[in-house]
């Protein structure tokens, strides 16, 4: 949105292809917020001075500031909310974070379930990271109608369902 400020970036996680472009965040003005675990490594990697080619970040002066999330966060504006919550259980990183549009019924996650292609074939065995999303889905009870996957096409929650063999739940 031109003119419309980028307040917060949610970090779902520390791995690169999740946590590349936050030094460009945070020199923008943005606050980080990821999970409480992470906050620590991301002060130290942040404090550490860019001075050989300096980045945005090191031209800009700013100083990161975070918000860290436990099990849950909800930020609010007025109209809208967004909800953040932990994944537990999670094989890919303990410090996992996923996002719940309420009002639209979407689900935005990363790594926890990135769908084939349209009419794929049914995995013969479920992906323990499919299963795990559907366990903290049950375990929230989230009105989820659609999954926005970070690595890939936005998806009716059923084919996430049908990915692990299960029937969506009522």
């Amino acid at each position: 949105m031109p003119g419309k400020p980028i307040r917060y970036v949610i970090n779902s996680h520390t791995h690169f292809d999740h946590s590349g472009g936050l030094r460009a965040a945070v020199a923008e003005g943005a606050t980080i917020i990821t999970h409480a675990q992470n906050k620590p490594y991301f002060e130290r990697a942040f404090a550490v001075a860019n001075t050989i080619n300096p980045d945005q970040l090191a031209r800009s002066g700013k100083k990161a500031r975070f918000k860290a999330v436990d099990d849950k966060l909800v930020l609010r504006d007025g109209t809208r909310s967004v909800e953040i919550y932990h994944v537990d259980d999670s094989h890919h990183t303990e410090t996992f974070l996923m996002v719940y549009l309420p009002k639209e019924r979407l689900l935005i996650e990363a790594d926890l379930f990135t769908p084939g292609p349209p009419n794929a074939p049914v995995p013969a065995q479920p992906n323990p990271h499919h299963t795990n999303l559907v366990d903290n889905l049950a375990r929230l009870k989230l009105p989820v109608d659609r999954i926005l996957p970070l690595h890939g096409r936005v998806v009716p929650l059923t084919e996430l369902y049908v990915a692990v063999g299960q029937s969506p739940p009522k």
